[in-house]
């Protein structure tokens, strides 16, 4: 773990702010804490509920976080389900093997991307290059969170 951030977007008591603002400032804070810069974030695993509100503001923030690079994306909450509270601690857990292999997990149950995404989320596995990973979730209450884990030098 080399980073980490978190806001409240305090937009309404269910749903996070669309146009993702807090995510945005949790993801900053994380690359602040890490002395990272953006352009270092080689995959990102994702909230990705799969509700097109929640997956949206995501994209949306991602989209204003590194632009046009194509950072692959993806979510487990298709193979595991919604674990509430432990999501992240879930998230986390499997990003050292993703981490380890530079190699995100398919993002089950997806049929169709949202065009936002373009191609960076998949059905399959995506191999990645770089040593860093982003993790984010998001919850009730506009509350936004951000980790950085970093590869270690073998």
């Amino acid at each position: 773990l080399c980073g980490w951030g978190i806001a409240n977007d305090a937009n309404h008591i269910t749903a996070p702010a669309r146009d993702g603002c807090g995510l945005i400032l949790a993801v900053e804070q994380a690359l602040h804490c890490a002395g990272l810069e953006a352009a270092q974030v080689a995959a990102i695993s994702a909230h990705g509920t799969g509700t097109v509100y929640n997956d949206m503001m995501e994209l949306t923030a991602f989209n204003a976080l590194f632009g046009e690079r194509n950072v692959p994306i993806n979510s487990i909450k298709g193979a595991l389900g919604h674990t509430l509270g432990a999501a992240g601690g879930l998230e986390v857990a499997l990003a050292v093997p993703t981490l380890r292999e530079r190699c995100l997990s398919p993002t089950c149950g997806l049929v169709k991307a949202e065009p936002l995404a373009g191609e960076r989320v998949k059905s399959i596995a995506q191999a990645f290059d770089g040593d860093v990973l982003l993790s984010t979730n998001s919850g009730f209450g506009g509350v936004n969170a951000a980790l950085l884990l970093k590869r270690r030098a073998q």
